[in-house]
């Protein structure tokens, strides 16, 4: 008997640390209410103010800048799991029932409910972000389980930071990953998946995940390996690139719940790298812009061409770093910048192009980070 306590306080030294790194969103709350008819009501009471104070706790962790305005009402839905701990009874006229009880959050019921009702968006539209996260080498069985892990993280994670995410639930997203399960080629193929979604947000997250596990002592350390990019949508431009990971050590009677944590870990970890670098490259692109490229049927017109670069380089403000990427007989390509969406950027051309009696004669079309006017 002995023997088993030891080996159960061992464990649970173990995973707590784990846990806490992991931060899986259980709650531990103290509650106290009255007991007006018998003790089993009371219960009943106390659960539901825990379930009331936990999910004001979560709510404060998860979304801080909107918990003030956000009520859930401590309804069961958004509960996953619920356990009164300790309770007793005290005072001899009015009584009161003490109880201490953990409650973990039902988060994927919490954000459905809060998308449903346009809490969780970003700051603006200006920043969604579409997220394909694919399994990887699997050293476990557990693929499904991992992958929903990671993507609910990273989703929670990059919702908190103000992001509207639109994930495997969309379904050109679903369309995209049944075309291009396998990381390599999503990386090789970038350009055409970003055609594909270009009008879904503004940033493409491309994420791999491998799953190892190694001996360590007398347990084994089970690891996440995220492998990861981060594009803007509509210039291309590559915001962010690494390589996180999560990790959580346990026995091999305690796999399951260790790989679950490392995945937690790993998709946490992922997700704060690129707000990172969303965070610091997008006001650098604010200052700068983003680059654009522009088609112009010119058809090798010398003069043509010399006055739309002296229009786009000097007589169109906003326009930034102007230069010409071909000369010859066909069709004039020119880079810019321009700090913007490409339909702001389409409108404003047309805008100066209305004035000369040739060019308002073109009609634009956008092609994912070009405008080619025909």
């Amino acid at each position: 008997m002995k023997r088993i306590l030891l080996i159960m306080i061992t464990l649970g030294l173990v995973l707590l640390p784990i846990l806490a790194a992991a931060e899986v969103r259980t709650y531990t709350e103290i509650v106290t209410v009255k007991v007006d008819d018998d003790e089993y009501t009371a219960r009943k009471k106390a659960e539901q103010r825990g379930r009331e104070q936990a999910l004001e706790h979560y709510l404060r962790d998860v979304y801080p800048d909107r918990a003030s305005t956000l009520n859930l009402t401590g309804d069961e839905k958004y509960i996953k799991d619920l356990e009164i701990l300790e309770s007793s009874v005290s005072g001899m006229f009015s009584k009161e029932l003490k109880a201490k009880i953990r409650i973990t959050i039902n988060e994927e019921a919490v954000r459905a409910y809060l998308k449903r009702q346009g809490a969780v968006t970003g700051k603006n539209e200006e920043r969604r972000i579409v997220v394909m996260i694919i399994p990887g080498k699997m050293d476990t069985g557990d693929a499904p389980m991992i992958l929903d892990n990671v993507r609910a993280e990273v989703r929670r994670s990059l919702t908190a930071a103000e992001y509207t995410v639109i994930d495997s639930d969309d379904e050109a997203v679903q369309q995209a990953l049944t075309e291009e399960a396998d990381y390599n080629k999503m990386v090789k193929h970038m350009n055409k998946i970003a055609d594909q979604l270009a009008d879904k947000g503004e940033w493409l997250v491309l994420g791999k995940v491998d799953v190892s596990v190694a001996p360590s002592g007398s347990a084994y350390v089970y690891r996440a390996m995220m492998t990861g990019k981060t594009v803007s949508l509509a210039s291309r431009d590559l915001m962010w690139e690494g390589n996180p990971d999560g990790a959580a050590r346990a026995s091999k009677d305690e796999a399951k719940a260790a790989i679950r944590l490392a995945a937690i870990a790993g998709g946490k970890k992922f997700a704060s790298e690129v707000v990172n670098a969303l965070n610091t490259k997008t006001l650098t692109q604010e200052r700068r812009g983003a680059r654009f490229e522009v088609v112009m049927p010119t058809s090798g017109n010398y003069k043509l061409e010399r006055k739309l670069l002296k229009m786009l380089g000097e007589e169109i403000k906003g326009l930034k770093n102007v230069s010409q990427k071909n000369r010859g007989k066909g069709d004039m390509v020119v880079d810019l910048y321009y700090a913007g969406k490409i339909s702001d950027l389409v409108d404003l051309l047309i805008d100066n192009f209305e004035k000369d009696a040739q060019l308002k004669r073109w009609n634009p079309e956008i092609q994912g980070n070009k405008v080619v006017f025909k």
